[in-house]
């Protein structure tokens, strides 16, 4: 398990993606579930916990984010020599498709 620390802020929005098949495609867009902001986000991964912080500083845990999705993220801000992503750019976070996460949730697994 990788027990780094990994952080990303977000100027602009990030959707959560899934795709099945050549059918089903859906966009959903990363909040912050206590005041709604889409903006200026904070992904964060510290081993298997994962977190999303808004500029107000609230904090929302959210079972579609995947601390693999932050890393890569992360990653792809570093090689670009960026501490923010713009607010000009969507970053699209691939969802979690494991089973058996939530099972009172299953049936959108």
């Amino acid at each position: 398990m990788d027990a780094a620390q990994y952080e990303v802020r977000i100027a602009g929005t990030a959707v959560y993606r899934d795709r099945r098949g050549e059918a089903f495609h859906s966009r959903t867009a990363m909040t912050c579930s206590e005041c709604g902001a889409r903006t200026g986000l904070t992904l964060a991964a510290h081993g298997e916990d994962t977190t999303i912080t808004c500029r107000a500083g609230h904090t929302t845990r959210d079972w579609r984010l995947t601390p693999m999705a932050v890393r890569d993220v992360a990653a792809a801000a570093a090689e670009a020599g960026i501490d923010e992503v713009p607010a000009d750019a969507e970053v699209w976070v691939k969802v979690r498709t494991e089973t058996g996460i939530l099972p009172e949730y299953e049936d959108i697994a």
